[in-house]
């Protein structure tokens, strides 16, 4: 079966717009999503740009609001931005959290992979960020994520934090730098690289190529 894989960060407006709407065009396609949630360890920042040794002016980042809110309406998906201010006072929060940001959630979502419950918690994720506007780094917002797609809290956040678990996000990370990723939502198929919201039709159209030639 033909894996695609998905490089994505919870609290990326762009990675909720583009997973909903690859998701859409693939659901019917026999391949495997292979979902990447990375997280932005505390000495490469708290924003993917950071991560990626790139910047982002402040006319950059309203001109990406106001694109993903055209988004989301021409496609019909929800999407509720946070109040201004909020995301700066949660990334001071992250500065001084053990854990880099979107660590926990995604390392959340590596502990419940082989429950046949992931692609419902990595959505619920999405839902609780980008619909609710909760912060998916704290723990009652990823017990909450869990039990509503019927995932036992407490062993999941268990899992999260032991070691195997923290070497499985450490290599999702890993895997996203030797992809040389430009960004999220990334998708990775045949070792060719799809990056952002509009390029969901493109990479759809790869995959039935790659399908047809091996039907």
């Amino acid at each position: 079966m033909l894996t695609v894989t998905n490089y994505t960060i919870y609290h990326s407006p762009n990675s909720y717009l583009g997973v909903v709407l690859a998701d859409r065009e693939l659901v019917s396609l026999p391949v495997r999503i292979e979902r990447r949630p990375i997280f932005i360890p505390h000495d490469r920042g708290v924003r993917v740009a950071d991560l990626i040794g790139s910047q982002e002016p402040p006319r950059k980042s309203a001109y990406h609001r106001e694109d993903c809110a055209r988004w989301a309406k021409r496609y019909g998906i929800k999407l509720h931005f946070l109040a201004p201010g909020v995301f700066e006072e949660r990334a001071a929060q992250w500065r001084q959290s053990p854990l880099g940001r979107e660590e926990l959630p995604a390392r959340a979502y590596y502990a419940a992979v082989g429950t046949g419950r992931e692609e419902n918690f990595d959505h619920a994720l999405f839902r609780a960020a980008w619909i609710q506007g909760q912060d998916v780094n704290g723990e009652r917002v990823i017990r909450h994520a869990a039990r509503s797609v019927g995932l036992d809290a407490d062993y999941l956040l268990q899992r999260a934090l032991d070691e195997e678990t923290k070497r499985t996000a450490r290599e999702a990370l890993n895997t996203f730098d030797r992809d040389q990723v430009p960004g999220v939502p990334t998708w990775v198929v045949n070792e060719k690289r799809f990056w952002g919201k509009d390029r969901v039709e493109w990479m759809v159209q790869e995959v039935k190529h790659l399908l047809g030639k091996h039907c």
